[in-house]
């Protein structure tokens, strides 16, 4: 078993990693949002163009 100076050295060891880790975290976190907050904004064009195309179709009913 180590020393208490060996285990306070890992423990500090471990604290920096995991505060490095929890920042790559909210990097990805806010990257994600990023991407949905675009792909949000392509489906609503997507659904606005699909409804316009639809609006300039002939109706079956003056086809007759």
């Amino acid at each position: 078993m180590g020393s208490l100076k060996d285990l306070v050295i890992e423990t500090i060891k471990l604290t920096d990693t995991v505060k490095t880790l929890d920042k790559r975290t909210q990097k990805l976190s806010d990257l994600t949002n990023d991407i949905d907050k675009r792909l949000i904004r392509l489906e609503t064009i997507a659904e606005i163009g699909t409804l316009a195309a639809l609006k300039q179709l002939p109706s079956s009913d003056q086809a007759d």
